[in-house]
């Protein structure tokens, strides 16, 4: 890894460490949305569990950790969590909304494997578990930035608008970050250098932006506002 590569590396570090004390913050004070926060935070908290069991990996080991891996298994539970907390607050998604989302996913997921899996046997060699390790964080950023983007549409007016559209841009941000890792990992001479880690810190910008930008005197009382605006938007759906 070069001398940029680490800079920024650390600097997420850094900015995923800010987010969680304002994360810890915002559900200590909280009380109408403490879930919501409570769900974040847990997300990017076994994110930087993740980032630990890495790092940790490679230093006592000397050798750089398998693309599937145990590892994974925190990366995986932010996915989850996060979905969990787009869904459900301030009111649960239409069904219709989720077969949508589940549809783009699985037709991303074959687009990964069709125009990826073969190269990446040819020029890495292994097997599908070491290319499963890289090829399914793609199709999880769709399923939540579909979730987002369906969230944002339900909101019509002022700043909840701002709020979900933040929590989009940061979803879609972290999906960008992994697809040029997967490209830059199966095909070599597209490797896009330091730009994956812009977009992953990019990420964590969109995320301080919400946090920071979702005041006390907004928070009080909107969730129970936003829902009755999500469940109208909803039922026209």
């Amino acid at each position: 890894m070069d001398t940029t590569s680490q800079i920024l590396q650390s600097a997420d570090y850094l900015l995923l460490l800010i987010i969680l004390i304002v994360l810890a913050g915002k559900v200590i004070r909280r009380h109408e949305i403490r879930t919501f926060w409570m769900l974040v935070a847990l997300a990017w908290t076994m994110n930087l569990f993740g980032n630990i069991a890495w790092v940790i990996h490679d230093l006592t080991t000397g050798t750089p950790l398998n693309t599937f891996s145990a590892v994974d298994l925190f990366y995986g539970a932010r996915y989850v969590l996060i979905g969990i907390a787009i869904w459900l607050y301030p009111m649960p998604l239409s069904r219709r909304d989720g077969i949508w989302a589940g549809a783009v996913t699985v037709i991303a997921n074959i687009m990964i494997w069709a125009i990826y899996f073969n190269p990446a046997m040819k020029i890495r060699g292994g097997d599908w578990t070491g290319f499963l390790g890289l090829a399914m964080y793609p199709a999880l950023d769709t399923a939540l930035i579909m979730l987002a983007w369906f969230r944002f549409r339900a909101v019509q007016e002022g700043w909840q608008a701002k709020f979900f559209l933040l929590l989009f841009c940061a979803m879609a941000s972290y999906g960008v970050a992994n697809t040029l890792n997967l490209t830059g990992y199966v095909f070599p001479s597209m490797n896009s250098g330091i730009l994956p880690n812009i977009f992953w810190i990019l990420t964590n910008i969109f995320l301080l932006l919400l946090t920071f930008g979702f005041s006390e005197t907004k928070e009080k009382g909107w969730w129970s506002t936003q829902a009755v605006s999500a469940q109208n938007a909803i039922e026209k759906r």
